[in-house]
């Protein structure tokens, strides 16, 4: 059978050449697939896998009956089970170079689908993608980064009613590749598409970014949408532990673990738990609602502990969250002492981070006879905000922002906000003496006692990293056309005939800091299908009252980009800068009919600006191009690191430093290099660890008496400790592994 690769127009099947890209996943590799040239004799439904029919009205209405229980967790999906593989199914191909296999799967009807595999293990240089057959939109590249030891990988819905599986592995492989599709999930709601699925709350909620909820910045942080199985929303929480280690513990609510509203047998649950997924980030970047990025997810957990009666469950990630990720582990009080106000941030019907308020105390509750008496918080009533299904398993904060509950559920809704239940965190503590229903065996390690702990940045220093927006929050955004009379000539943010080709943003920070990447909030995405890549530059600029000095510049595939949302574009090399800088971006690489806008303020008898344009006559203001002098700031957000890094060993020893890491994160580089002020004792005594203390096999090399090189290449992303000793010393530094 033969085969035509095309590297340079990379799409998939006729379908693809309709639709723009748009790629997003768990900790994916990137990349477009390998497209395949079907031979006619070939039938067109030769590599297609129907799923049985699904009334979607039918599945909505009797979930929206069964969840009169009072439980918030969202159930959106129908779940097949399926047993497909490369070897019982779909088509190979091959070139003599790599052999591709196709499986198309539909299920009519459904708003969006998604996959649970298991037996994954891939070798080196095979990808996997998923490709909606309706928008065109890329999962993957996933590849042997993504294998573990439980062997099962989940991933997100594409929107559509069918998809296309394409596994590309090179000929002579060090193993064959194995993976087999086990789960099929037709939605039947809609949580997908344009807006995913922005706005689908209730009016009441609150956007987690808006100024009236203060000092949820760091908590914030800590809260992710959570899929479990592919058809169920909730929300989790990281929490610290007194072991101060990092680990990625996660607390969400037991019954988001239900199978068809029963308790799951042991092995179903950590299935289940290995199955899920855990998305970060995914806000609007201040008060006004706007969509969130979805790029920054995690496939995969061990469960930990969990207990029926008291709706708690604790998994551990198996993947440890990037610095971009932001994460952050919150403190708690196991004290079983009323919370005097609260706060919980969750993700309503999985829309975008919300925040709910009760300025007044809780109070002991029991939620169902179901459950454990008096095992409950009692919300009496939210002053602002409420929960909705999709909340469960989201945090209750006291006035300390410490962690002192979980919600199971309560009739709270926008008309009537009142009576929400929040597992005690204090009986859930040690009420149950087995070490899989407790967390005190988790989240006590040291064996402390202690009754509160503050909560820490997974991250410090270097890798401590902050989002930065010039939006205020009483900004509106749009999309703001350029007229010349009654003529329009395109946007003063993107495309346009007047002849500006890059738009930046200032920044203004006090301190150095190292800037990681930015999130784009594009408004309109247009890319002409008759070109293979089309591309926009970013670049960040050293500057007071205009770019000046360039320090850095990357491209990006605008197929890579979601229309009217939040685009993160993580820089593959942190940038350096000092003070007040710009990030812009170029659109002088795209092609005739292609469109890119960002939104921008609508701004009117304000004159604050942070927007800047550039054309032939060079970089000028925003508010100096129009009548009123009124200005404006791109819906940006960066992700910027807080970081002095000692550029020389001199500097190094003024700040008293034992020994410095760098760089760190390790990134785009396997070589760690270490310097120390003190001379190192004994090169024997470096040790490599994981989070979970087991040592790793990292080679050393000595390039003097204080200072060393160590390679991680070959080792899994994720944050190690190296251990050493210098003038009779022992340090440790933690470092970050992003490859």
């Amino acid at each position: 059978m033969k085969m035509n690769i095309k590297t340079i127009y990379k799409a998939i099947l006729y379908i693809l050449l309709l639709f723009p890209f748009a790629v997003s996943g768990q900790i994916s590799q990137g990349g477009i697939p390998i497209q395949v040239q079907n031979l006619k004799s070939v039938s067109f439904d030769a590599d297609l896998v129907v799923m049985p029919a699904v009334d979607n009205q039918k599945m909505r209405n009797m979930y929206s009956v069964t969840n009169q229980n009072r439980l918030k967790s969202f159930h959106f999906a129908h779940s097949f089970d399926v047993s497909l593989t490369a070897k019982n199914s779909g088509k190979w191909y091959t070139d003599g170079e790599v052999n591709i296999w196709q499986l198309r799967i539909r299920s009519s009807g459904a708003y969006s689908l998604n996959l649970i595999l298991d037996q994954y293990n891939l070798p080196e240089n095979a990808r996997l993608f998923l490709i909606s057959a309706k928008t065109g939109e890329i999962k993957g590249a996933y590849t042997s980064a993504n294998n573990s030891d439980a062997q099962v990988f989940a991933i997100e819905p594409l929107e559509g009613d069918e998809l296309l599986v394409q596994y590309e592995e090179p000929v002579n492989p060090v193993f064959p590749g194995n993976f087999r599709i086990i789960k099929v999930a037709h939605d039947f709601i809609g949580i997908t598409g344009d807006h995913r699925p922005l706005g689908s709350s209730g009016a009441c909620n609150v956007n987690v970014n808006c100024d009236p909820v203060p000092g949820t910045g760091e908590i914030r942080d800590a809260v992710c949408r959570v899929f479990v199985a592919g058809t169920d929303l909730c929300t989790g929480t990281l929490v610290n532990n007194t072991g101060l280690d990092g680990t990625p513990y996660l607390l969400t609510a037991f019954h988001c673990f239900f199978i068809n509203n029963k308790i799951p047998t042991s092995s179903e649950l950590e299935m289940l738990a290995q199955s899920s997924i855990f998305l970060f980030n995914y806000e609007s970047p201040y008060c006004s609602s706007f969509d969130g990025d979805v790029s920054r997810s995690l496939s995969g957990s061990t469960m930990k502990a969990s207990f029926d009666s008291l709706d708690f469950a604790l998994v551990r990630l198996n993947t440890v969250p990037l610095y971009n990720y932001r994460p952050y582990l919150v403190g708690w009080n196991r004290k079983n002492t009323p919370p005097a106000s609260s706060v919980s941030i969750h993700h309503p019907l999985g829309d975008i981070k919300k925040v709910a308020t009760d300025k007044d105390a809780a109070v002991t509750g029991t939620f169902s006879s179901s459950y454990f008496k008096n095992g409950f918080w009692h919300v009496l009533k939210w002053e602002n905000g409420v929960t909705e299904d999709g909340s469960s398993g989201g945090p209750l904060f006291d006035q300390n922002k410490q962690l002192v509950g979980t919600l199971t559920g309560g009739a709270a809704n926008c008309t009537s906000p009142t009576n929400d239940y929040f597992e005690k965190f204090a009986l859930a503590w040690d009420h149950r003496k087995e070490t899989s229903k407790q967390l005190k065996v988790w989240l006590d390690p040291q064996n402390s006692n202690v009754e509160k702990l503050n909560g820490m940045s997974l991250y410090s220093g270097k890798d401590l990293c902050k989002p930065n927006t010039n939006f205020k929050d009483n900004d509106t955004y749009a999309a703001v056309p350029m007229l010349s009379g009654l003529t329009k000539k395109g946007y003063w943010s993107g495309s346009n005939t007047a002849g500006f080709t890059e738009f930046a943003e200032q920044y203004k920070f006090s301190n150095n800091c190292i800037v990681q990447g930015v999130t784009l909030g594009i408004a309109r995405l247009k890319i002409n299908p008759v070109y293979a890549n089309s591309f926009i530059k970013v670049q960040v600029y050293q500057g007071i009252n205009k770019p000046e000095t360039l320090l850095y510049s990357e491209s990006f595939d605008m197929h890579k980009f979601w229309n009217d949302a939040m685009n993160y574009l993580p820089f593959k090399s942190p940038v350096k800068t000092v003070g007040i800088f710009f990030v812009s971006y170029n659109i002088s690489q795209m092609h005739e009919g292609d469109t890119l806008v960002v939104y921008m303020a609508n701004r009117k008898a304000d004159f604050t600006n942070s927007f800047y344009l550039k054309n032939q006559a060079g970089w000028s203001a925003y508010n100096s191009h129009n009548d009123y002098g009124y200005g404006s700031a791109l819906l940006t957000e960066l992700i910027a690191c807080n970081i002095d890094d000692p550029t020389s060993i001199e500097e190094f020893k003024k700040d008293l430093t034992e020994a410095r890491f760098f760089p760190n994160p390790i990134s785009g580089s396997s070589f760690l290099n270490v310097q120390t002020v003190d001379q190192i004792d004994c090169l024997e005594d470096v040790t490599v660890s994981d989070l979970l203390g087991k040592k790793l096999d990292v080679p050393v090399t000595v390039k003097d008496s204080k200072s060393l090189s160590l390679n991680f290449s070959g080792k899994r992303p994720g944050i190690y400790f190296v251990h050493l000793v210098a003038g009779g010393r022992s340090i440790t530094g933690k470092v970050a592994y992003v490859p």
